[in-house]
């Protein structure tokens, strides 16, 4: 059914590897059952960093409906769904910002769902 291979361009990779985000391995755990919320945990993730805006992005139900839900035969239908699964995520990532507004949902930004950390290096003594 899918290829056994996935053959990402030069620059693509080179985004995702720039731009990566950590993702909770407790997180991803708790949304196993479910490939919908895995699908908004991981945009979440990697998009709510990402806005810059104070006043958000907003995004329609139709866009969101075109990325993910095109199985759905109905607006209705994968509206309730997104915003199901996305309560589940919402646990899960307690840090993202997200409003429903009429007609969609508005990213504001958010910290990533593991917070950046430094890793101190040491000389060894001679």
């Amino acid at each position: 059914l899918w290829p056994g291979v996935l053959e990402l361009s030069p620059k693509f990779y080179e985004t995702l590897t720039a731009h990566a985000v950590p993702l909770d391995p407790r997180a991803l755990g708790a949304l196993q059952s479910s490939a919908l919320a895995l699908d908004i945990y991981t945009w979440l993730a990697n998009r709510l960093c990402r806005v810059r805006n104070n006043r958000g992005t907003k995004l329609s139900w139709s866009n969101l409906k075109q990325q993910f839900g095109q199985e759905y035969k109905t607006s209705k239908d994968f509206k309730k769904a997104f915003k199901q699964e996305l309560t589940r995520v919402l646990c899960v990532y307690p840090y993202a910002k997200i409003g429903e507004e009429i007609g969609g949902l508005r990213l504001y930004p958010s910290p990533p769902p593991i917070r950046k950390t430094k890793i101190l290096g040491f000389k060894a003594k001679e």
